[in-house]
């Protein structure tokens, strides 16, 4: 349904940048620019007065902002308790909104249990619209997302690995669907899924050097390296997630032609992601056992 509505207002969704906190979502409108496709009842930005189809004009100073320089504004504003200050259009009007300061200190209180429960945080990314959610019918609970979480970790081929991903985000989205679990537990679902989602880009950049190099699979791909640039999905992943920086040999630069790219090493990478994920998901079930939320 949600992908029907967008498809109506000729938009593609881009970024959900912090919508666990704001409660926003944006994509890139048919003429150019990011619209709002999203408002979360009860949010920062439904209080802000943010509306469905309302155009992005400003961000902090920023005209007309891409994906990439909203999501950098909205960080900023977090790790400095700052409001955000948007200028949108509205049919023919500019209008004047503000994400203050409150936004992360609601955010926080809704999204994390009193002291000494603490579930694990909804960490941002950069969205791509959720698969359907599973037949009506089957069979999903909590306790099978985390079994299926559990076993995410290894395998041999990228194909297999990026179904089994898939799999559980469905489940999850299921469960979000029915309202069969917490928000407090989905977050936490969630954020252990994006370390496992996050190992699946970092493997599809490996298997993409592979084949450009015709690697054969037998050699060790431990320090094998890979190219990405600043607008993409690697780029994304490392910004997401900043302990990946031990895996970034370079970072992106502008060139006299061109940008020139970034090195990582992917399959470093993806074991660091593998880790955090079993941390997190250790986190979880240790949280859910104790009777939380």
């Amino acid at each position: 349904m949600a992908h029907a509505r967008l498809v109506t207002l000729g938009l593609r969704l881009a970024t959900e940048e912090d919508r666990g906190q704001t409660g926003l979502a944006l994509a890139v409108a048919a003429s150019g620019g990011l619209a709002v496709a999203a408002v979360d009842g009860d949010s920062a930005a439904a209080a802000a007065g943010l509306r469905v189809g309302d155009t992005v004009v400003q961000a902090n100073g920023a005209l007309a902002p891409s994906c990439g320089e909203y999501a950098r504004v909205v960080r900023e504003a977090r790790r400095e308790h700052k409001a955000v200050l948007l200028l949108v259009r509205r049919a023919a009007a500019e209008v004047p909104l503000a994400l203050g300061p409150s936004t992360w200190e609601r955010a926080l209180a809704a999204a994390v249990p009193p002291a000494p429960s603490e579930a694990p945080s909804v960490r941002a990314l950069v969205a791509t619209l959720p698969p359907p959610p599973l037949p009506p019918g089957t069979h999903v609970s909590v306790e099978e997302v985390t079994r299926g979480l559990s076993a995410l970790a290894g395998g041999s081929r990228l194909g297999a690995y990026q179904e089994d991903v898939l799999r559980v985000r469905r489940q999850v989205e299921t469960l979000a669907g029915r309202e069969a679990a917490p928000a407090a537990v989905l977050g936490g679902l969630r954020t252990v899924l994006r370390y496992y989602e996050g190992a699946a880009v970092a493997w599809a950049s490996e298997e993409t050097q592979r084949e450009r190099e015709r690697r054969p699979r037998h050699l060790p791909a431990e320090t094998m390296t890979a190219p990405f640039f600043a607008d993409s999905e690697v780029a994304a992943l490392i910004d997401e997630f900043p302990f990946l920086r031990a895996a970034v040999l370079r970072d992106p630069a502008p060139g006299l032609v061109g940008e020139s790219g970034g090195v990582w090493r992917p399959r470093e990478a993806r074991t660091l992601l593998w880790e955090g994920g079993r941390e997190e998901l250790g986190r979880l079930t240790g949280w859910l056992a104790a009777g939380n939320p």
